[in-house]
């Protein structure tokens, strides 16, 4: 979890609040002061989170195509833990849209 300073709305203090995301969009943002969570519909973030994700899908071969040429080392280097990685970053982003 991102943590960043934010105003809450429920309790007017400027400080810390966790942040919650699946994949790159916010899922909700909890005030650390006051335990106040604000989080986004939940069918709303489900819809814009498949929509992101083909969107990811689409672009990653594009993308992996431009890190290999960039550090054509590393890139093989760490290929197969971040394929190995991917199952379970995925599975985390669908615990969190589905656990509400």
């Amino acid at each position: 979890m991102t943590r960043a300073v934010l105003t809450c709305s429920a309790c007017g203090v400027e400080g810390e609040h966790e942040l919650r995301y699946a994949g790159r969009l916010l899922h909700s943002t909890c005030c650390l002061a006051c335990g106040h969570e604000v989080r986004h519909e939940p069918h709303d973030l489900r819809i814009a989170y498949v929509h992101d994700l083909a969107h990811r899908v689409a672009t990653k071969p594009g993308r992996l195509v431009r890190r290999a040429r960039r550090r054509p080392a590393s890139f093989w280097w760490d290929l197969p833990g971040a394929v190995l990685r991917q199952p379970r970053k995925l599975a985390g982003e669908l615990r969190t849209l589905f656990r509400d």
